[in-house]
């Protein structure tokens, strides 16, 4: 009896363990089957990435045409469409970097990446990011990036997408979130704190998605006219500015005319101010600046007529305003109720116009210039071979000068750095690119070139290459 009893008893035992076993067999099953469902999720991610790289290609083209067809209507197109691809594709980049760490840190070289299950752990993320619920240095990088990437595009759209602004803003927060029991909770610690490896990697190509459709709206936008109906400029109107109500005789009138609806994107053209054509030296992006002596005593007229360029024809704004001159005094010291009046300006005679040399576009000596890599710059990918086959240089992104450096300092992962002297890698330089392996990192930095007057400059930003 004894012995049935014992039986039943280790029967029943067993039959618990089974139980449990089965239930952690299937817990097991079903954890396997989520971390699958974002894998796939990923690749669909991943592939939509793909195919609006393509699309947006496309549209850069027709935007391309359009600029060529027509460069004065469409130069601020340009100009912010480039500023734009710039940016977009510096934080692509450095979203992809990220995923590639995690993705590292589960897999051996070469090992297929679609083994989901490698990537079930946190452990990984959490300590790249967190220390406790507080972000590491790369945690808060990470918040940084994509704040920074939010003011850089509201930056390089400026004024008229006022759409694209919001989807930016709409897709990229980072605001602590207030939880069910009002607590607070930090955005990194919601999105990628305890989360599988998987999951966080399909977040982060969820931003890349993000990115590549702001891409999109901001080139259809561009491409549509949806740009050229919020800034039509058929109602502008001049409007004269000045620092002043009233200047003394010979005192320089500083002010500025502006656009009646000011937007940064439009330049004004052939400016005439009483008469006398503005030297193009004072247009600048939305304004005109003055910049003159005072005549005599009195009233004197401030109008004229400048010029922009809608849907490819010019069209004239008028201006019209005034500023006010009045006489310095002296007192003798015995009667300051009756000052004697003195003139300090020559009598307001009309004076033949000078001409002024156009000035420089730019003080090369003073911009940051960017530095290159055959025309490229900001963050790159390049094979070892073009790296060691394509030239270093500069170029001012506004005007598109361009320079050949004479030098330039090369720092590869690992290696101490070396000195360059001419615009390709040296034999020495070649023979430690050798040694660098895939997705390994190389900074071009310390570049000096030639600058028109035949000096060294040295202000050139710095240019990071991962190897692919």
């Amino acid at each position: 009896m004894h012995a049935v009893i014992t039986i039943i008893f280790y029967m029943k035992k067993t039959t618990l363990f089974l139980f449990i076993l089965l239930l952690i067999i299937l817990s097991s099953c079903k954890d396997k089957k989520v971390i699958a469902a974002f894998g796939f999720m990923n690749e669909k991610l991943e592939e939509s990435n793909q195919v609006l790289t393509v699309r947006n290609e496309t549209q850069q083209q027709v935007l391309d045409a359009n600029i060529l067809k027509d460069p004065k209507k469409f130069e601020p197109l340009k100009n912010r469409s480039e500023k734009v691809n710039r940016i977009t594709s510096d934080f692509y980049n450095y979203l992809e970097d990220v995923k590639d760490e995690i993705y590292d840190a589960h897999f051996e070289k070469g090992e297929d990446r679609s083994q989901y299950e490698k990537l079930s752990s946190s452990d990984f993320l959490d300590k790249l990011f967190f220390i406790k619920d507080e972000p590491t240095a790369d945690g808060q990088e990470f918040i940084d990036r994509i704040n920074r990437f939010k003011t850089d595009i509201a930056s390089a759209l400026g004024r008229g997408f006022a759409s694209i602004s919001s989807l930016v803003n709409a897709r990229f927060r980072t605001k602590t979130i207030i939880g069910k029991k009002g607590e607070s909770i930090p955005w990194l610690n919601l999105k990628f704190k305890g989360f599988p490896a998987i999951t966080s990697i399909t977040n982060i190509s969820q931003m890349q998605t993000d990115i590549k459709l702001i891409q999109s709206e901001l080139l259809l936008s561009m491409i549509s006219g949806e740009f050229e109906r919020e800034l039509a400029m058929r109602n502008f109107i001049g409007i004269v500015q000045l620092n002043k109500n009233a200047y003394l005789e010979g005192e320089r009138v500083t002010g500025k005319i502006l656009l009646g609806r000011y937007d940064t994107s439009v330049t004004p053209e052939n400016v005439i101010v009483n008469g006398i054509k503005v030297d193009d030296k004072f247009l600048s992006e939305g304004e005109v600046s003055l910049n003159f002596n005072a005549g005599g005593p009195g009233e004197h007229p401030l109008a004229g007529v400048f010029t922009v360029i809608e849907e490819g024809q010019p069209v004239q704004i008028r201006f019209n305003s005034s500023y006010s001159v009045i006489r310095k005094y002296r007192f003798d010291g015995n009667n300051p109720e009756n000052p004697a009046p003195i003139l300090t300006s020559a009598p307001n005679k009309p004076k033949p116009k000078r001409v002024v040399e156009p000035a420089a576009a730019f003080d090369e000596t003073k911009v940051k210039l960017e530095g290159t890599i055959k025309d490229d710059f900001g963050y790159l990918r390049l094979s070892k071979s073009a790296l060691a086959r394509y030239p270093i240089g500069a170029k001012h992104y506004e005007t598109n000068k361009k320079y050949k450096a004479a030098s330039f300092s090369i720092k590869i992962e690992g290696q101490p750095p070396i000195r360059v002297k001419g615009s390709k890698l040296d034999a020495r330089a070649k023979k430690a690119l050798q040694k660098v392996r895939k997705n390994q990192r190389i900074k071009i930095y310390d570049i000096r070139v030639i600058s028109s007057s035949g000096g060294r400059l040295s202000n050139i930003e710095p240019i990071v290459i991962k190897i692919k």
